[in-house]
């Protein structure tokens, strides 16, 4: 099972780490900005800012959170990555409204924290 919450691990920090891009360099993130149509972004709209620091809030702690118990307390992990699993399934809706390709990665999470999840209610 410990190969399980590595790849659980890394996938929720791979959540942190697109947190702290979208922080620190929203306009980095893929998808088209939150500008006026017809405007080039090469500053962020206040839209962009405000939501990439919005995701970030989220994504940041609860990813660090995330891998430290899928690493430290392997044996409480459940809740927790059915929680995870949760939070990615709502981002991948609300990137799925603006393009639907780029649902992909929050619903790998999804598949990867629930699909853990069900493996160690049932194992």
């Amino acid at each position: 099972m410990t190969w399980l919450m590595a790849l659980n691990a890394a996938v929720a920090l791979g959540s942190m780490f697109f947190g702290l891009v979208a922080l620190f360099r929203p306009q980095a993130m893929p998808g088209r900005p939150l500008a006026s149509p017809g405007s080039q972004m090469t500053q962020p709209s206040e839209a962009t800012t405000y939501f990439a620091r919005m995701y970030a809030a989220r994504a940041v702690p609860f990813g660090i959170a995330t891998a430290a118990v899928c690493i430290l307390l392997p044996s409480q992990a459940v809740i927790w990555l059915l929680a995870a699993g949760a939070v990615e399934l709502l981002d991948a809706m609300v990137v799925a409204s603006r393009n639907p390709r780029e649902a992909a990665p929050p619903l790998l999470a999804v598949v990867v924290h629930i699909g853990s999840a069900v493996w160690l209610m049932t194992a």
